[in-house]
C-alpha cells in the first residue's frame, strides 16, 4: 500500500534560487511602499537598496525577517517555494476544518465553565472578550446554517389530497 503524504515534497533552494525569490520580494514591496520606505524597514540607504536590487548585496537575516514587522507578506514568495504560506497566528482561515475550532471552543467551554475558574461555572465577561471572536462566528455561522437546513427538511409540506 503507497502511503500518501498530505505535505508536499518540498526541495532546498540553492542561493541563486533564494536571491531571485527575495528579488522578487523585494521589487513588490518597493512597488507597494516606495524605495524609501523600504529602505527605511531595512536599515539601509537608498543608494544600498539600489545596490541590493542590483543584485550586489544582501541584507543580513535579520532585516530580511523583520520586514514581517512591516508587510506580513514580506516573504510570500519565499513562502511559496516551500509551500507554505504566512498568515496570523490567530487567523481563522477558511480552508481549517470546522472540526478543529469545534474541539477548540469546547476546550475553552470547559476551562471557562470549571468550578475553579474566575467565575466558577458561569462565564465572565473577562472570560468571554478573551475568547478568540473569530473562531466563535465561524461556529455559529455554521452551526446556524445546520439549524436552518435542519429546519427546512422538518418543515411540513401541504400535499394535495387525491382528487
Amino acid at each position: 500500500m503507497t502511503q500518501c503524504n498530505i505535505v508536499p515534497r518540498v526541495q532546498p533552494l540553492t542561493e541563486q534560487q533564494f536571491r531571485a525569490k527575495w528579488l522578487r520580494a523585494l521589487s513588490r514591496l518597493c512597488d507597494n511602499h516606495g524605495d524609501g520606505q523600504v529602505a527605511l524597514w531595512l536599515g539601509i540607504t537608498e543608494r544600498h537598496l539600489r545596490n541590493v536590487k542590483a543584485g550586489t548585496s544582501l541584507p543580513s537575516a535579520d532585516r530580511i525577517w523583520n520586514l514581517l514587522a512591516f508587510d506580513d507578506s514580506a516573504h510570500d514568495e519565499l513562502d511559496g517555494e516551500y509551500g507554505l504560506k504566512n498568515v496570523g497566528a490567530n487567523a481563522v482561515c477558511t480552508s481549517d476544518p470546522l472540526t478543529i475550532d469545534l474541539i477548540a471552543l469546547a476546550h475553552e467551554t470547559a476551562q471557562a465553565e470549571a468550578p475553579d475558574s474566575p467565575g466558577g461555572t458561569a462565564t465572565t465577561d473577562h472570560e468571554l472578550l478573551l475568547k478568540d471572536e473569530g473562531r466563535l462566528r465561524k461556529c455559529y455561522r455554521t452551526l446556524g446554517t445546520w439549524l436552518a437546513r435542519i429546519d427546512e427538511i422538518r418543515r411540513p409540506t401541504l400535499r394535495a389530497v387525491g382528487q
